[in-house]
């Protein structure tokens, strides 16, 4: 089951490492069409830099899945390090299931404010605001299955620790 769950999940990271590499190369472009239209003609448009920013926050969710899927977020690692390895797999587990909670709240309520946003339109592309508030759910999402994975992986830790192979 576990091999199944990760290449399924190593095929979502695929997808959001070349949506991450798109994402940005539309960023610079975009930037740079932004900066040379400000400072070279002294004009400027709405657009530009509203479709940065909800591509910035759109990459900044993605990227928060694929950390999450490598362990990789924030944490204090002097006092992790200094725990023996089945209390760290323990202690992951519950931090793991801590954040998934909390996910899962994130998840719920940005469903909801993405249709309250429906109606609303954005002053520089005209799109519904419920598209760029889509990025919560999505990364909400992705990052509940990627914890479940990390989870999933500390209880392979503990159960080579107990059988003695780690």
């Amino acid at each position: 089951m576990m091999k199944g769950y990760k290449k399924v999940l190593d095929g979502i990271e695929k997808v959001e490492k070349l949506f991450l590499m798109g994402t940005v190369a539309v960023m610079i472009i975009v930037i740079v069409y932004q900066v040379i239209l400000r400072y070279v003609f002294a004009a400027s448009n709405a657009w530009s830099e509203e479709l940065a920013r909800y591509l910035f926050i759109y990459d900044v969710m993605i990227a928060a899945a694929i950390a999450t899927r490598k362990n990789s977020h924030l944490q204090i690692d002097a006092f992790i390090n200094m725990l023996k390895p089945k209390t760290k797999a323990v202690y992951t587990i519950v931090a793991t299931a801590v954040g998934i909670v909390f996910l899962a709240f994130l998840l719920g309520y940005s469903l909801v404010l993405c249709q309250a946003a429906a109606d609303n339109i954005s002053a520089g592309l005209k799109i519904p605001m419920s598209i760029p508030y889509a990025c919560m759910p999505i990364g909400a999402a992705l990052m509940i299955l990627t914890s479940i994975e990390v989870i999933l992986k500390q209880f392979e830790k503990i159960g080579k620790i107990n059988r003695g192979e780690g």
